[in-house]
């Protein structure tokens, strides 16, 4: 009877270490500045991980000036930037001017995407993806490098 008690308690705890250690979790990320022309800018990263490899990152960067031609040209960069990766499966871009706010949003779905594809686009990306993969603590790392708070 200890035994079948012993054993029964050693799978619960074997079920709850495994499912506990599974659960998805969010890292948020944030950094709010002045640029160039008294600009501003805000940006917004959300990391969705699990197991400490990310999932998806969603992000928002807003940029705020009453120069239109500023919004326009900064409008212009962010999209040379992005376009190539138009044809990368699971990498979504938007960029667009709204009254005095340049919104440039991402998602980009690591569980998915072909990461060597990210690669040949930009040898860059592999700073971040190792083995196909990318650790929160690295991208933490990155946004964190450019002045970022996370938690």
């Amino acid at each position: 009877m200890k035994k079948k008690a012993l054993l029964g308690t050693i799978v619960l705890a074997t079920a709850l270490f495994v499912g506990g250690c599974g659960k998805t979790e969010e890292l948020t990320c944030t950094r709010e500045a002045t640029i160039a022309g008294g600009a501003k800018m805000s940006l917004n990263y959300k990391v969705t991980h699990k197991g400490g490899i990310v999932k998806l990152v969603e992000t928002e960067e807003k940029v705020t000036s009453e120069n239109e031609q500023y919004l326009e040209t900064y409008k212009t960069t962010v999209e040379s930037l992005y376009s190539p990766y138009d044809d990368v499966e699971h990498y979504n871009y938007e960029v667009k001017i709204d009254g005095d706010t340049l919104i440039s949003k991402t998602e980009i779905n690591y569980e998915k995407i072909d990461t060597k594809k990210l690669i040949e686009i930009d040898s860059a990306n592999e700073n971040l993806i190792k083995n196909g993969k990318i650790k929160v603590d690295d991208i933490k790392s990155a946004y964190e490098s450019i002045g970022a708070t996370c938690k």
